[in-house]
This record gives structure tokens, sequence and C-alpha cells, in this order.
């Protein structure tokens, strides 16, 4: 289902000005879209204009687990890490996770997610340690499906993801040039 995928974007926490603009040209060239706005600066009219942006062209908004108890009516849901280790069952029809370490890809595996994101590839400000393309490709062994890189990557990076074992990269400054 996501193994035609080669970038996945991740909307930024804060809201840019230009963001609608951003989605229209985004969902012309990735069909998923990972929806993770700012608890405090969501709201149901704006996720209902990304989901109609991008479902008129095919795609799918896929909701933040941190978003997941304010919006009822998800059926694509990307969990965190810390939702990951707290899951059991999964109630969504598309389940993705991010991971940064082997209980995790492990636990992923478990619960026959559809796809994970294996972060972070290189050094980002204010996250964990860079694992760097070999620990990526481990890690990536261990989980069945579709793996993504994520971290201090940029759409250019998309040759040496594959060749790691990666199905494609996700991320947010490399889509939506956030300072973030």
């Amino acid at each position: 289902m996501i193994t035609e995928a080669r970038f996945i974007p991740i909307t930024p926490k804060k809201i840019p000005e230009n963001f609608f603009s951003l989605i229209e040209k985004l969902s012309d060239t990735s069909k998923y879209l990972i929806y993770r706005v700012d608890v405090m600066d969501f709201s149901s009219e704006h996720w209902n204009k990304t989901k109609e942006i991008y479902e008129t062209k095919g795609g799918k908004v896929i909701l933040n687990s941190r978003l997941k108890d304010i919006i009822s009516n998800h059926e694509c849901l990307h969990l965190t890490s810390s939702d990951l280790t707290e899951t059991n069952e999964l109630s969504s029809s598309l389940t993705g996770a991010s991971c940064h370490n082997k209980n995790e890809v492990i636990k992923a595996a478990q619960l026959n997610l559809d796809y994970i994101f294996i972060s972070p590839i290189k050094n980002v400000a204010n996250k964990n340690p860079a694992l760097g393309w070999e620990e990526f490709s481990n890690l990536a062994k261990l989980f069945p499906g579709p793996s993504f890189a994520l971290g201090g990557l940029k759409q250019e990076d998309l040759k040496i993801a594959k060749e790691h074992g990666a199905q494609g990269i996700a991320g947010i400054s490399g889509f939506f040039q956030s300072s973030e």
C-alpha cells in the first residue's frame, strides 16, 4: 500500500503562512503526508482542508498520534515512538511509527505496521544522536515492510537512502523549509 512512496513530508508543528500552497505542491509529488501540527495550533477546519487537498488528488493524510484524541475519525495513524511502545492493538487501516532503536523496530514488526520511519540518520538539533546509514540499514532489515529514513535529510538523499535499504525518505524542513 505505501510501497510506492519515495517521499513522505511531515508538517511542521508551527503552521507556516504559506501552508496550503505548500500542501498543494506537495500533493502533486507525494501521495502521503504526516499531519503533526502542534496541539495548541490544531483546528478541525485546518485538518479538513489539508485532507481535502490531498484526497482530491488521490493521496492520504496520516494523523500523528499526538492528535489522535482530538480527531476520532482518522483512518491513517502515525505513532510516535512513545505511543508505539504503549500500543498493543491497532484500530487504523494504515498505521506507521517513528523508531529510534532496535526495540522499537521489533515492536513495529510485531504489530505488523504498514511502514516505519527510522531516525535520526544525520545529526539534528535537539534530537537523539545520529544513527548513520549503516545502523539505518541494520534496523531496516529487522522490519518486514517499508522503512523510511528521517532526520537531517533532503530529497537529494533518496539515492543513498535506497542504497541502504530505505523505501524512501521522510522529512519536515526538506519539504517545508521550516526553521524547526
